[in-house]
């Protein structure tokens, strides 16, 4: 299978950060994570780190420019072939236009938009029981693991994300609602979306993904 151009969009908590790995294991592509790269940002001692971090706190959308930096930073790095693998954005019309044509600029690839359709009341419980390695970020779930303390690659504290409080992730469920579905609905009627079941396990839902990827560009 050739390289391919990937986006990954869903609520916050349906796994489009495991379901990127696992493809990014699958074939040659560069992973782009908008929300790692603004976590990153946020650590700044700065006037401009603390915005950051305020804004993603509260669930919050950071400025268009700010988003659009962040991933058109990394194409500009990479070599010309180079398929890419996103999760984090476009988490507005505006900016999903932005980066269909940013991406034609980079690539003659076909876009493909993976949809992982979760409930609310799923993604919900995910969050709040989700867990990341202060040191190395290595995500965990209580639900899987309830007694892990640490992390079991490096053995650094693990600690709640700022955005997996109950009331960032009720902005985060509305925000879903009022950005991301016309995003899907763009990319629908585009002919670019794959819609896939997104609970289960991962490695079924996974293969799910994988099917329909290669139906998708036979």
């Amino acid at each position: 299978m050739k390289s391919l151009n990937i986006v990954f969009l869903g609520r916050s908590g349906s796994g489009k950060g495991t379901q990127a790995e696992l493809l990014l294991k699958k074939f040659s592509l560069a992973n782009i994570d908008t929300g790692d790269i603004l976590r990153t940002l946020a650590k700044r001692k700065d006037q401009f780190g603390k915005n950051v971090l305020e804004t993603i706190s509260k669930g919050k959308l950071v400025p268009l420019w700010l988003v659009i930096y962040c991933w058109l930073d990394k194409f500009l790095h990479l070599p010309s072939k180079q398929g890419i693998i996103m999760e984090g954005s476009p988490r507005q019309l505006e900016e999903a236009k932005i980066l269909e044509e940013a991406l034609s600029w980079f690539s003659s690839r076909k876009l493909i938009v993976i949809y992982l359709r979760t409930s609310e009341a799923e993604v919900t419980s995910r969050l709040l029981n989700r867990r990341i390695c202060s040191q190395c970020h290595r995500e965990f779930s209580l639900i899987l693991t309830p007694d892990l303390k640490k992390c079991s690659h490096c053995g650094a504290k693990l600690i709640r994300r700022h955005d997996d409080y109950p009331q960032a992730i009720k902005s985060r469920m509305l925000f879903f609602k009022k950005n991301i579905i016309p995003v899907i609905n763009y990319f629908r009627k585009r002919n670019m979306l794959i819609e896939v079941d997104g609970e289960g396990s991962v490695m079924e839902i996974h293969q799910r993904i994988l099917k329909k990827i290669k139906n998708k560009i036979k």
